[in-house]
């Protein structure tokens, strides 16, 4: 029977570390099945979820993750459980949010306190620092979300615009609907 693994990886950015990372998935005979995968400043960082083989034991994996570690990445692999592996189900209606702004400590920490309290769960986080014309940098921020049956699209987008005018950031909200996009 398969077993599924969650491995991360994650050290200096430079070409190469999805293939080396990748390669070794393929010849322990696993599969690729979900990831994220992102540049962050200088540091290249991965999270893989992959199924393996019944004879891929756990010291194996380790093993054949050895080298990646000699090239200095930080590497973690942890088994799921049965519970772990079940597909999450969707509490409520997917939405994108979008922070844009000039940036400043709290953004992310007022933004997702706001949604949390309405039991919106966040389900993907990206963001993005640039500098801006002049001196003040820019702050971008891009959130996918599940909003309850309860929260309304206009009294979230109400609260939003609210909390961009608190903050002096825009916000916009987005339904990512599949028949919307």
């Amino acid at each position: 029977m398969a077993k599924r693994w969650i491995v991360t990886a994650i050290g200096k950015d430079r070409p190469g570390i999805v293939a080396g990372v990748t390669k070794i998935l393929y010849q322990a005979g696993c599969n690729l099945e979900d990831s994220a995968m992102s540049r962050l400043e200088g540091e290249f960082a991965i999270m893989l979820i992959f199924s393996s083989p019944a004879k891929a034991t756990e010291e194996r994996l380790r093993q054949a993750f050895k080298p990646l570690e000699r090239e200095k990445l930080a590497v973690h692999l942890k088994a799921l459980s049965a519970g772990e592996t079940a597909a999450p189900a969707r509490h409520g209606r997917p939405y994108v949010i979008s922070v844009y702004g000039a940036d400043h400590a709290g953004i992310v920490y007022k933004v997702s306190e706001a949604l949390a309290g309405q039991q919106i769960n966040i389900t993907n986080v990206e963001t993005h620092r640039s500098q801006g014309k002049g001196k003040s940098a820019l702050y971008l921020m891009l959130l996918q979300v599940e909003v309850p049956a309860r929260v309304t699209e206009e009294s979230l987008a109400h609260r939003l615009q609210q909390l961009g005018k608190t903050l002096g950031v825009e916000v916009s909200l987005q339904s990512a609907e599949p028949d919307v996009l």
